[in-house]
C-alpha cells in the first residue's frame, strides 16, 4: 500500500534513510517534510518500508530523498512507490528534476526504468563517508501529457 506519510512514520523512515545513506536526514528534517513537501511511504505487510519525498515547485517538482528498505530492495518496490509519487503530484508538474550519487547504479537504472534521463552531472557534490567527495547525476523527467496540455487551444 503507498499513502501519505504521518508523524508516526518519521521514525521507521528515519532507520531507513540511515541503512542505505551515509549522511543521512535527520528526525526533524523528515518531521518538517511531512508538513512541506509530499511526502509519500510504501508499505509492505502492513510495515512501512521505503519512503518518497517530493517537492512541488510552481509547475515542475523536485525528488528530494527516495529509498527502500535494503532487506526489500530488489522486489519492484521503489519502482511502485515513486509511480504512484508522482501520480499524487497536485501542482501537475511538467518535468521533475533528481540528483543522484554517481556510483548508485540501481538507482539510475530505476530512475530511467521511470522515464527520466541524464541531463548534466554536478562534480564533487555528494560527501563520501572518507572525506572525499562524489559526483551527482542531474536527471529530468518530462512529463508528456502535460506537454500536450500546455499546446491545446
Amino acid at each position: 500500500m503507498i499513502r501519505y506519510m504521518q508523524k508516526q512514520d518519521v521514525d521507521t523512515v528515519a532507520r531507513i534513510e540511515q541503512k542505505v545513506q551515509s549522511h543521512p536526514w535527520t528526525i526533524g528534517q523528515f518531521n518538517d517534510s511531512v508538513e512541506s513537501y509530499q511526502s509519500t511511504v510504501i508499505e509492505h505487510q502492513g510495515e512501512v518500508v521505503g519512503f518518497c519525498i517530493l517537492q512541488p515547485v510552481v509547475d515542475e517538482a523536485n525528488l528530494l530523498l527516495m529509498a527502500i528498505d535494503p532487506k526489500m530492495q530488489g522486489q519492484g518496490l521503489g519502482f511502485r512507490l515513486l509511480e504512484a509519487s508522482i501520480e499524487l503530484l497536485k501542482n501537475n508538474p511538467v518535468q521533475i528534476f533528481l540528483e543522484v550519487r554517481e556510483s548508485n547504479l540501481a538507482a539510475i537504472g530505476l530512475y530511467e526504468k521511470a522515464g527520466f534521463h541524464q541531463i548534466d552531472i554536478r562534480r564533487n557534490y555528494y560527501p563520501k563517508p572518507d572525506g572525499s567527495k562524489e559526483n551527482a547525476v542531474i536527471m529530468v523527467k518530462s512529463c508528456s501529457d502535460d506537454f500536450s496540455k500546455l499546446f491545446k487551444m
